[in-house]
């Protein structure tokens, strides 16, 4: 794989395994609607595209609905977030080489910004972090270009041959894409090889330690 000098990161399926929290939350959020979701592939959607899109992709709720949902599901992915939480083996000492090496780390992620630095605070990978660009409470419409270009911005907009994306969907391979990106697609996510390779993946990688 090619060097780069700016590393830009998704972060549920790519840095952390947030699985679990993220499918209790939803489950919760559903209940406290009034329906019983046991299939496993309509969780799996939730995880990558913002919570908004997914609720009423999936569900057929209405703008107000999607919004009263995502108030629910984060009142108790609030409490559980970090504990039901894990970070994919490997990304520790990988961010630790990329930082080691001089290269600059940042995450574009369309979870809110509280929980991408909670969860990193609890698993101990915050401090590798130049910058995060997410959502806040407020705003759960951003595309993921709008995310990756916040990251440039930050960076005084580089070269584009300068920086990769990581991340786990076809949105982050898009993402990367639209904006002129080279990217990365973690296979060891929530995303499938066939999905990063159809987006446009410039590479495919089984592991975290891959990158290098």
């Amino acid at each position: 794989m090619k060097d780069y000098n700016y590393y830009l990161f998704d972060f549920d399926g790519t840095l952390c395994d947030t699985t679990e929290g993220i499918f209790n939350s939803i489950i919760y959020s559903l209940e406290c609607y009034g329906i019983k979701e046991t299939d496993i592939e309509k969780l799996r959607y939730f995880v990558g595209p913002p919570l908004f899109e997914s609720y009423k992709k999936i569900y057929n709720v209405s703008d107000e609905d999607a919004q009263w949902l995502i108030d629910k599901y984060r009142e108790r992915y609030r409490e559980k977030a970090a504990e039901e939480s894990k970070i994919y083996g490997g990304i520790p000492e990988m961010l630790q080489r990329l930082k080691k090496d001089g290269k600059k780390i940042a995450i574009a992620s369309s979870k809110p910004l509280y929980f991408v630095e909670e969860i990193s605070k609890y698993h101990d990978i915050f401090k590798y972090y130049d910058f995060i660009s997410a959502e806040d409470f407020k705003n759960n419409h951003s595309s993921k270009k709008d995310l990756i270009n916040a990251c440039l911005d930050f960076f005084g907009n580089p070269d584009e041959c300068e920086v990769i994306m990581v991340g786990d969907r076809c949105y982050d391979i898009e993402g990367a894409r639209a904006v002129g990106l080279d990217s990365a697609g973690a296979v060891y996510g929530f995303g499938t090889a066939e999905e990063l390779t159809e987006s446009g993946a410039t590479y495919l990688l089984n592991s975290p330690e891959e990158l290098y």
